[in-house]
């Protein structure tokens, strides 16, 4: 079984607490009235992880094999797209990352739908970078947000209909890591949300409440907070529960790296708002040299992940979100035909896996150990009730 930790909104304004539950399987898109998106946190592309795609003769499909399963569970899976993918040039990881389209088509066929280019790493291959990520994003068969080849596009709401839901994306960041062409409206742009801007704060919640008046749902990124911190600064409480006034159903957090609460924030009028202030990172190397001996160092965290459903029903033609569930990830240091490769897991479904096998190495029970590990660190978390 597949511990699903669920987060359970009563109704559309009373809350009931949060308590752990297990589920044989994600939640299932095929319930007649339901609707289920997911989201996933940063998606970084490191040298190591590249040169190990290149031994792999560029299939980026090993990346996300384990996990497939559980992105392809969703109508609609979201993830932070923190590099560029600029085919005109050579690959590179950080600090100026940039990848191969053959990562996008991988995110595809793992269920990834649309991905967010509001983030500090959009800008690292420079505009012309940037407008060939989009053009290769597009290509791709992705839908993206946060960004544009103009800054009218850039402005640009996103809708998906999905069985008759319309839900509406918006992507925000708190800057680019290289300035980006401020004079010329027909340049490329990144939406940007700068820390402890009033002016940002309220442009962004005008365009929520813009995306309210058409959309049945409206789900929000946004790139802030600060890197390793392990709970939400102060601004980032402010913009959540500025963006859920406006009419945000649901917040989706990426930048620190490391995971952070999951938190129900209430509107005026007693409207609920999903806010996951970090998502953590969904694929990285951040967490590399973590092995269960060192389990408590601060750079475990950085291997922490969730994927987040956010489920939705329709009911007499209005849209609430029902419930939230998230699932434990970790991205394993794993072994493909003896060579290294840093891929996410289900750590229950990785569990299971190594529980089952005949014989296990030393190395096994260490791993098994991890594993077991990182999942309660993540479940304690995320499982709390966030009215105290």
């Amino acid at each position: 079984a597949i511990p699903v930790i669920l987060l359970l909104i009563q109704g559309c304004v009373q809350q009931e607490k949060i308590s752990p539950q297990l589920r044989t399987r994600p939640p299932s898109p095929f319930i007649a009235n339901e609707v289920v998106i997911a989201a996933v946190g940063d998606v970084m592309m490191p040298a190591s992880i590249q040169a190990a795609m290149a031994r792999n003769k560029n299939n980026y499909d090993l990346l996300f094999e384990k996990i497939r399963p559980d992105l392809t569970a969703a109508d609609i899976t979201f993830a932070n797209l923190e590099t560029p993918v600029d085919h005109t040039r050579a690959t590179s990881g950080y600090p100026r990352f940039n990848t191969r389209p053959e990562l996008l088509a991988a995110l595809k066929k793992a269920g990834v739908g649309i991905v967010s280019m509001a983030n500090n790493h959009a800008m690292d291959t420079g505009t012309g970078g940037l407008k060939r990520t989009l053009d290769n994003i597009e290509k791709s068969g992705l839908i993206f947000v946060g960004a544009g080849r103009t800054k009218a596009e850039a402005a640009g709401i996103k809708h998906i209909a999905v069985r008759g839901v319309n839900v509406a994306f918006l992507a925000y960041t708190y800057g680019t890591n290289r300035r980006l062409p401020r004079a010329n409206p027909s340049a490329p742009g990144v939406n940007i949300l700068r820390q402890d801007s009033e002016q940002d704060l309220a442009r962004a919640a005008e365009d929520v409440r813009r995306a309210r008046q058409t959309a049945d749902l409206v789900a929000v990124s946004v790139h802030w907070g600060d890197e390793y911190a392990i709970a939400p600064s102060s601004w980032q409480k402010r913009v959540a529960a500025e963006l859920v006034e406006a009419g945000a159903d649901v917040v989706f957090g990426h930048h620190p790296h490391v995971l952070q609460p999951v938190e129900i924030v209430a509107s005026k009028d007693g409207r609920q708002g999903v806010v996951a202030y970090s998502l953590g990172n969904f694929i990285s190397s951040q967490n590399q040299g973590v092995t269960y001996q060192n389990r408590n160092h601060a750079q475990a965290l950085r291997g922490d992940g969730i994927i987040l459903f956010v489920i939705a029903v329709k009911k007499r033609e209005r849209v609430a979100v029902e419930r939230v569930e998230f699932l434990p990830l970790w991205t394993l240091r794993d072994f493909v035909n003896g060579k290294v490769v840093y891929r996410p897991v289900s750590l229950e479904r990785e569990i299971a896996r190594i529980k089952v096998r005949d014989k296990r190495t030393r190395e096994d029970e260490n791993t098994l150990n991890l594993l077991g590990c990182r999942r309660d660190v993540i479940t304690k978390k995320l499982a709390v009730d966030p009215g105290r």
